[in-house]
């Protein structure tokens, strides 16, 4: 197997100096979605929120790779500049602003951070349009 997308590797994180997750393992290859379920208290918000590099999720063991390259000394900007940010699955709704034109926005950062040009909007629509199909 090549290299996964996402690997978090004997993964411990402290949150005022308690362990909530201890040695936590999980591959996650390129193309595949997976989700993390579990009761309330299971640490599925501190294992987000520790990924995305959320300030106070104290890493104090293992380590975090996406595409190869570890991420988990990175600022909470670098990490969405490499690719991994958090994304709620109920977004707080912003009047006057639809999501599409937040996702584009989000998107446009982080060509941006990447050197890379913005996409036209036909563009970002069409591959929206058809991620939304597969």
């Amino acid at each position: 197997m090549s290299n996964p997308m996402l690997e978090v590797r004997d993964l411990a994180v402290e949150i005022d100096g308690k362990r909530i997750i201890d040695g936590m393992n999980l591959v996650v290859p390129a193309g595949e979605v997976h989700a993390i379920m579990g009761p309330n208290g299971a640490g599925k918000s501190t294992l987000s929120y520790s990924l995305a590099g959320r300030p106070g999720y104290d890493i104090v063991g293992g380590d975090i790779l996406l595409d190869g390259q570890s991420i988990k000394d990175l600022d909470v900007s670098e990490r969405a500049a490499a690719g991994m940010f958090l994304a709620l699955q109920y977004p707080v709704e912003i009047p006057g602003v639809a999501n599409m034109s937040f996702l584009k926005t989000a998107l446009e950062s982080l060509a941006k951070a990447r050197g890379h040009e913005k996409p036209a909007t036909v563009d970002f629509m069409r591959k929206v349009k058809a991620e939304a199909r597969a």
